[in-house]
């Protein structure tokens, strides 16, 4: 039987999730969703926290309540919960009077700040987060995309980025030009830590190249592109362009938010900007039309996730050819990250054991704010 993953997937617990902007996170809590359950997140005396959104004693939502210091406060009746999670007081009770020991607010495995994203991990992770080393490169110029919405489940979106057979057609009106080549020549993908990484070489329209209107350069130009993926949906594309001396890096990471819902994070690098950031803006203006093209086809799709190749010989529900290696290896890796996760136990809800005894649930400690 085929094998579809979906956004809301149990399986995807074990992953590293981005669930918003840098940015977006003010002194107050942010609400998120992240696999069909909603989240909050808090800066707690400097301390990066995520917590399921509900309060253990009438399932308010925290997001909706307040920081205070290292506490969060809920906006129902004002029990505070400090960075483990655990209450340190509950008004109606008085000054002094212990909260009761089930009165904790459940926690992530793991948050974290890297890249300008915020991170939750709902369980033990099965990949570190995906390394950015244009970052730290000299000459680089970066700027986020608008984070934009999709209708379609995070794997198919993974999908169509690794995928460069669909340029000529999706693309027509910005990079997939006349002189588009469309043969997608022969070409390795090898596995990279828990991900891969592929490394193409194609014949593509490059407009953005000041050679182009000066007549230097012709417009269709050798690209050499190079894809590193990790599961489950963290992805990094740099093209460089020998030609014209060009480098471009894309970081794309997806947050599946709820089945039909997927958040997509876009981070651009050009080496190219010389630090003007009208012409940097000008540069994400672009990337961002081409982004649309692919979320208005995306939208059309009826189908609820990214169908898998389990190994197990069956017929793929898919038809695959040459040219979509790098996608039948990412159909792979995510069939095998999803039969790991039926074999890894389930981490138990904070304050709950079999018997009925709280427990602190194991976990990885708030991480301070940083990039």
């Amino acid at each position: 039987m085929s094998l579809r993953l979906t956004n809301t997937d149990p399986a995807l617990r074990h992953g590293w999730h981005p669930v918003a902007l840098s940015t977006e996170l003010g002194d107050g809590p942010l609400g998120v969703r992240l696999l069909g359950e909603p989240w909050v997140i808090a800066r707690l005396n400097g301390l990066l926290t995520a917590f399921e959104d509900r309060c253990p004693h009438r399932l308010a939502p925290l997001s909706a309540g307040r920081v205070d210091g290292d506490t969060l406060v809920c906006p129902y009746h004002g029990w505070r919960y400090g960075s483990d999670g655990g209450c340190t007081l509950v008004p109606a009770l008085g000054p002094g009077v212990p909260a009761p020991r089930r009165a904790r607010a459940t926690t992530a495995w793991g948050v974290t700040e890297r890249h300008g994203l915020l991170w939750i991990a709902p369980e033990e992770p099965f990949s570190e987060i995906l390394a950015l080393p244009e970052a730290g490169e000299d000459g680089f110029d970066s700027m986020w995309l608008e984070p934009a919405r999709s209708s379609a489940a995070a794997g198919l979106l993974a999908d169509n980025f690794l995928d460069t057979a669909h340029f000529p057609f999706v693309h027509a009106a910005t990079i997939g030009g006349v002189g588009e080549d469309m043969l997608v020549p022969p070409y390795r993908v090898d596995a990279d830590g828990d991900g891969f990484r592929v490394v193409m070489e194609q014949d593509v329209s490059n407009p953005e190249d000041p050679g182009v209107a000066a007549g230097l350069r012709p417009l269709v130009q050798r690209r050499v592109s190079t894809y590193v993926f990790r599961p489950p949906f963290m992805l990094r594309l740099r093209m460089e362009y020998p030609d014209a001396g060009i480098t471009n890096a894309i970081l794309f990471c997806l947050q599946p938010e709820d089945d039909g819902a997927s958040r997509v994070y876009t981070r651009l690098m050009r080496n190219d900007m010389g630090g003007d950031l009208a012409r940097l803006a000008d540069a994400a203006r672009f990337e961002q039309a081409i982004l649309d093209e692919d979320l208005a086809l995306q939208h059309r799709f009826a189908i609820d996730g990214l169908p898998l190749i389990s190994g197990d010989g069956e017929l793929a529900e898919e038809v695959h050819v040459r040219a979509d290696a790098a996608g039948v290896a990412l159909r792979r890796v995510l069939a095998a990250f999803v039969t790991r996760a039926g074999r890894y136990p389930r981490r138990a809800a904070a304050g709950a054991e079999p018997d009925g005894r709280f427990t602190r649930a194991p976990r990885r400690p708030p991480t301070r704010a940083g990039r």
